[in-house]
């Protein structure tokens, strides 16, 4: 009779201590780091144009495996603003080639000022906002004039023809891909 009424005294000692948290409390959750090691392109073009049209930016002949190549075309058309513009295009984990190119669009004659095309691939960025920089990374094909002072492109018709592209060169993509 002593052990039952020794062996309930100690369970009220229990149940009576017993330390309940209140219902209002709230616990933070435990945050979960996750190593990120995406490579993502990224290409802003920050610009002003006279005349609507689609400008595309593209990286084509990414490798997917030994025999498969894949392209991808971003769009955006674009209006004449009095103010900067810009396009942003993402083209997702590891998608780079040697072939980039940033196309204005092909329906009407018109003027692009640049004020800067900023390149990120995993940790590196580049920032071209000078014609000297853009010289220096960028090929610019026979449909666009530039003006030797400022960043402003004129695009042209060649017989007949209309087709302003700027292609990377290979000394931007290889800094880009540097570790």
């Amino acid at each position: 009779m002593k052990n039952t009424v020794l062996i309930l005294a100690i369970m009220m000692l229990f149940v009576a201590c017993k330390k309940e948290k209140p219902s209002n409390m709230v616990t933070e959750p435990t945050p979960i780091i996750i190593e990120n090691d995406i490579k993502e392109l990224i290409i802003k073009l920050s610009f002003k144009t006279n005349k609507s049209d689609v400008f595309k930016i593209m990286v084509n002949n990414i490798a997917v495996d030994e025999l498969q190549k894949k392209n991808i075309h971003i769009s955006e058309e674009v209006v004449p603003t009095s103010g900067i513009d810009e396009i942003s295009a993402n083209f997702g984990d590891n998608n780079i080639s040697n072939n980039v190119l940033i196309n204005f669009g092909n329906k009407e004659v018109k003027e692009v000022e640049i004020m800067d095309i900023t390149v990120i691939f995993g940790n590196n960025q580049i920032s071209l906002k000078t014609p000297e920089d853009q010289n220096r990374y960028l090929n610019f094909n026979k449909f666009i004039e530039k003006d030797t002072t400022s960043n402003k492109l004129r695009t042209k018709r060649v017989n007949g023809a209309h087709n302003p592209t700027i292609y990377f060169k290979r000394n931007l993509v290889n800094l880009l891909k540097k570790e």
